[in-house]
């Protein structure tokens, strides 16, 4: 189990003190030493006084007393040495002499098993450690005699323990081994045996698990400090190591600098400490310059502080004090320069960009009540000059938008309710996301025949949220055209999108030739502020190119994908 016994103590004392008086409580029949002060020399002069008068010399001194190198020694204790000690200790220094007085109080008492009288030993669990009876009688009585007999006790039973050492060794520190130890010394003194003890109490502590230490200041990054040469200049390193009470023993803090240690420069000074904060421990390591020079410029000072769990740095580069604003109108222009490359970015992805995001599997868009995604209206009153606008809103549109992406689609033309044209367009409206208009060249020279289109004045329509109407010359101009749902549903719709805020228009110019002229100032607004998308007939067979990429990004997002839609 343990160990090896180095050296057997054979005197047990207890001592404490109180004020001047220190007491010592010596077990029966122990040999004991009483020291007048451990600061004792060969110079010094030493008077000792039992009770109040009687002076004990070489020539009185009460039965098994002795006096040894101006100690009092008792071989062994006996009752009747119990008593008041004093004595003058007179040192001869200098000019002047220095004079000491010392009070003792001696108790012999009878233990079965001698009482503790050191300060308590701590051992770490499953480590390697020892106790060593080192008082200073043991000392003096192992010194006096080198072939003393030594044995080891704990909880006042012997140990098996064959060799005489005053040092117990334990190879692996266990649970059990904590309790009480005592060592006994037996040795002879002038053709007499006589015995001496010290005893211990030992506690064990649970082997302590380091943390991972961390620097806190300077960053692990970079910290630049201005500085004047000639001048003074401090930094502070602050690390964390833990909160083990004793993790901090267990750590090292120190400074490189340029990545020599910093002993090797005698115009640096360090200072080191430690503390506890909110049961946190931390080291603190202040390196000063006592005077700063061209040297310490723009190299790195590295405070390092590491354990058994790991490392971590912190570095400090010293510049003028000049510099200082040259490096933040850099790292200033750096930042601009990152922002600005981040919105060109933006700008030319963000169709991508917004697409990618709307297929997150999480995204989830709340109800607006709305039952069409978009409505989708052309200039449809004249079959025989607009055949490319109507195969687009007929086929070409709901092809992908409805079959392939999910988009539930009003077409003007297609999806017929029953109802007054002009009621079943508002209604049709009021349930859509988006407007869709189809532009074409002809439509507008069409619509010319009848009255331009920016010639309907605000007086041919009367919309409020309760009681749309149409004034008597738009059905007029449906009566003398045909089905003319154009106009109406743009005039509605821009109201709606430009006043009211609620319904988005997105334009598709299909053919070349339409004149920007033309169109209403309703219409020029929505193309200078969001474009407008032109429609070529090979896009068809294109479901991913950029046209269709572009209207997508300008619905809204489809609520219910198909399981073939468009990546």
């Amino acid at each position: 189990m343990i160990y090896s016994v180095s050296f057997l103590l054979v005197f047990t004392i207890s001592t404490s003190t109180e004020g001047w008086t220190k007491h010592h409580e010596i077990s029966l029949d122990h040999v004991f030493s009483l020291d007048c002060d451990k600061f004792v020399t060969e110079n010094s002069t030493v008077s000792w006084i039992l009770g109040k008068e009687q002076i004990l010399d070489v020539d009185n001194l009460p039965a098994r007393m002795k006096l040894i190198n101006k100690s009092l020694w008792f071989l062994p204790a006996k009752p009747w040495h119990s008593g008041n000690y004093s004595c003058d200790l007179r040192e001869e220094s200098g000019k002047k002499p220095i004079i000491m007085k010392k009070q003792h109080l001696v108790s012999v008492v009878n233990h079965t098993c001698p009482p503790v009288n050191r300060k308590s030993k701590f051992l770490t669990l499953e480590t390697s450690d020892s106790l060593n009876c080192g008082s200073d009688h043991i000392r003096k009585i192992l010194e006096l005699h080198p072939h003393s007999h030594v044995t080891w006790m704990k909880d006042c039973s012997p140990l098996d323990i064959t060799e005489s050492n005053p040092r117990l060794r334990f190879m692996s520190v266990k649970e059990s081994d904590g309790g009480g130890y005592t060592c006994i010394v037996n040795f002879t003194f002038e053709g007499n045996f006589y015995t001496a003890a010290q005893s211990m109490k030992v506690f064990i502590n649970h082997v302590s698990v380091p943390q991972e230490p961390r620097v806190l200041k300077p960053s692990q990054t970079t910290d630049f400090h201005t500085v004047t040469v000639g001048l003074r200049h401090e930094m502070n390193c602050r690390a964390f190591v833990g909160t083990d009470k004793d993790g901090i023993q267990d750590t090292y803090i120190y400074w490189l600098v340029n990545g020599t240690f910093v002993d090797d420069f005698p115009q640096i000074l360090v200072n080191e400490t430690q503390m506890t904060e909110k049961n946190t421990n931390y080291v603190e390591s202040t390196l000063t310059i006592l005077e700063v020079q061209t040297e310490f410029l723009y190299i790195p000072f590295t405070c390092v502080v590491m354990n058994t769990k790991g490392s971590s740095n912190g570095t400090v580069i010293l510049i003028l004090a000049s510099q200082k604003d040259h490096y933040i109108r850099v790292a200033l222009s750096i930042a601009f320069t990152a922002a600005l490359l981040g919105v060109l970015v933006f700008h030319l992805f963000r169709v991508e960009l917004v697409l990618a995001y709307r297929k997150f599997p999480c995204l989830k868009i709340p109800s607006d009540g709305k039952l069409y995604d978009a409505y989708i209206s052309y200039f449809h009153g004249y079959d025989q000059c607009m055949c490319s606008a109507k195969n687009l809103a007929l086929h070409t549109l709901p092809e992908v938008l409805e079959d392939r992406l999910g988009y539930n689609l009003f077409i003007s033309g297609r999806d017929e309710i029953p109802g007054a044209v002009h009621e079943v367009i508002t209604e049709a409206l009021g349930k859509s996301r988006r407007l869709i208009i189809l532009l074409t060249p002809q439509a507008f020279k069409e619509s010319a025949k009848v009255g331009r289109l920016q010639d309907i004045s605000a007086e041919h329509l009367n919309v409020d949220n309760n009681n749309p109407e149409v004034h008597p010359d738009l059905f007029k101009l449906a009566g003398t055209c045909g089905s003319v749902w154009g106009p109406y549903e743009w005039w509605l719709g821009l109201h709606d999108a430009l006043i009211k805020g609620g319904l988005k228009v997105i334009l598709i110019q299909v053919e070349e030739g339409v004149n920007e002229e033309q169109l209403p100032e309703s219409l020029r607004y929505i193309i200078r502020t969001q474009g407008i998308l032109h429609w070529k007939q090979d896009y068809a067979s294109k479901p991913n190119g950029k046209f269709w990429k572009q209207l997508r990004y300008h619905m809204p997002h489809v609520q219910k994908a198909k399981r073939n839609a468009v990546v």
